[in-house]
């Protein structure tokens, strides 16, 4: 039997691997390894999957950072590039200025000059024939002497003394009413704590529980802290202390005290001296027109608030001579334009005001007088009057006939009307004489802010029931001559003046005019009314009047 030889079967094809980059040598050599050799390509499509997968790709980002590593390094902005650059911009900018002012030069050069709208008043009403004299008013005025001034209560370097809580402190500790409640060991009550003890009100409880009073020279010190406002917890701590135990503080309020408590918020000397009117000059004041150049260091709102909180709870245990002098320091205060312009309308100061003129009203006739005239002696010009009218409230009888009684004198310059009521004939001789001279002028504002002012003024002074059509006085050459009638006259002049030069005396915008016509029919209606007839101020305040 023939044996046959086997073929060995052939190799099978060796395949090409691809090449294995350098970057992952380890995924690569892993997935080969698994892998069996005798394994057919076609049956595992993975691997050229995984390969591909494997093969890193260039981004745009990576060719960017390549390229940035390959530039330069850009070099150092120093600081003398930096002076450089500015003053690079400097020039330019001093030359659009430059070229702006030529322009801006030979812009003007082309127009013809014109006169301002103030100048232009003034020659149109001083080239008008019968203009009225209550429009003289509105003229701009030409000197220093003429121009309206306004009150400053604070000084321009104001020396408010600091209050330190280490003198605070020793004084407290120093006093026999709080010796009992430290204990053995003074050092209880330290500086460190002694704004705890104040703010916790632990110094109101323990005083209010005891019977003993505070030392004089403790209760100075605490009304100085309310005013000097070292800090607004502790002084409002102080604050509550005093209207507490005001008992304790009314027997040392006199007037000095009076006097240095609105001396610590910043009052100047000219302004707290009672005797001296409140005249504006170089020293004690600033003129309506000039600017201010720089507002002084005056104390905050929250201090001086806190001052007129303290006043006003402490007037019922004042001495009539003391309280005649915080009427006339409030009054002060009250017209200051730098600080107390926008504040007159805040509660605290209409409280003060109201407490004043109710407590006046409880305190007679005759401090009434002596107050009213230390007014009228003391507020001498025309704008301030207005400012002080237009801040008297009329929320009752008393403060009503208390702001109709210094109205009417304020307007007519006369102390007849500080007193009991005069004859209706003073009065109206007195406005006709005021609207037929030069001294009804408010130059402050515009040309219809000022005419209303006028208007709320006779508003004021002719107030009066009792004015009726047989108001009549003798002239010069013994004729008749009836005042209402002649007041009437007057306004309306002034009203067809102002109707026909509306638009030059600017007033077109305003309600000036309508004003005018209004007061014109009040007073007619006042002329045909009979002897003892109430206006509607008679009638809501005075009921009971004949």
């Amino acid at each position: 039997m023939s044996t046959r030889r086997r073929r060995r079967p052939p190799p099978p094809p060796k395949r090409k691997l691809p090449s294995i980059t350098p970057h992952q040598p380890s995924s690569s050599s892993s997935s080969l390894s698994s892998l069996s050799p005798l394994e057919s390509p076609a049956e595992d499509d993975s691997e050229d999957d995984i390969l591909a997968f494997l093969k890193p790709k260039q981004s745009s980002a990576l060719i960017s950072t390549a390229s940035a590593a390959l530039r330069p390094p850009a070099p150092k902005l120093t600081m003398a590039d930096i002076h450089a650059k500015l003053a690079k911009n400097k020039a330019r900018d001093n030359e659009i200025s430059r070229a702006q002012k030529l322009f801006e030069q030979s812009e003007t050069s082309k127009q013809i000059p014109t006169k301002s709208a103030s100048a232009a008043l003034n020659t149109y009403l001083e080239t008008q024939e019968g203009v009225p004299a209550i429009l003289g008013m509105l003229k701009k005025p030409t000197g220093k002497a003429d121009q309206l001034p306004s009150w400053s209560f604070f000084g321009d370097t104001p020396t408010v003394p600091q209050i330190l809580l280490e003198e605070l402190c020793a004084s407290i500790r120093a006093s026999t009413c709080i010796r009992p409640f430290l204990g053995s060991d003074p050092r209880d009550l330290g500086v460190e704590n002694i704004r705890d003890f104040l703010v916790s009100g632990a110094m109101v409880d323990c005083l209010g529980s005891c019977s003993s009073s505070l030392d004089p020279p403790l209760c100075h010190l605490f009304l100085d802290t309310v005013c000097a406002g070292i800090d607004e917890d502790v002084s409002f701590s102080c604050l509550t202390l005093v209207t507490t135990l005001r008992t304790q503080f009314e027997p040392i309020l006199d007037q000095s005290r009076i006097v240095r408590i609105f001396e610590l918020i910043g009052g100047s000397k000219a302004a707290l001296d009672p005797t001296k009117p409140l005249e504006t000059d170089s020293q004690d004041g600033r003129l309506s027109d000039t600017t201010d150049k720089g507002e002084p260091d005056l104390p905050r709102w929250w201090n001086i608030s806190l001052v007129l909180k303290m006043l006003s709870r402490l007037l019922q245990g004042l001495s009539d001579d003391v309280f005649r002098v915080v009427w006339g320091l409030v009054v002060r205060l009250s017209l200051d334009e730098r600080r107390m312009k926008e504040r007159r309308g805040q509660p605290e100061f209409l409280d003060l005001v109201e407490n004043l003129l109710q407590q006046l009203e409880c305190r007679g006739y005759q401090l009434t007088r002596t107050i009213l005239s230390e007014i009228y002696a003391s507020v001498i010009d025309r704008t301030l009057q207005v400012q002080l009218l237009g801040l008297l409230p009329a929320t009752s009888g008393f403060s009503h006939d208390f702001r109709k009684r210094l109205a009417r004198a304020f307007f007519s310059r006369n102390t007849i009307y500080l007193g009991p009521e005069p004859g209706p004939g003073i009065l109206m001789g007195s406005i006709i004489a005021a609207l037929a001279s030069k001294e009804i002028r408010i130059s402050k504002g515009e040309s219809h802010t000022q005419l209303q002012n006028i208007i709320d003024i006779i508003n004021i002074a002719v107030d009066d029931g009792r004015w009726c059509a047989n108001v009549v006085e003798r002239t010069e050459k013994g004729t008749s001559e009836n005042l209402l009638d002649k007041l009437i006259l007057h306004l309306n002049h002034s009203k067809e003046f102002i109707q026909a030069a509306g638009f030059q005396l600017n007033i077109e915008k305003s309600n000036a005019k309508d004003s005018f016509a209004k007061l014109i029919i009040r007073l007619e209606a006042v002329r045909q009314r009979k002897r003892g007839t109430q206006t509607v101020m008679d009638r809501y305040f005075r009921p009971n009047l004949e």
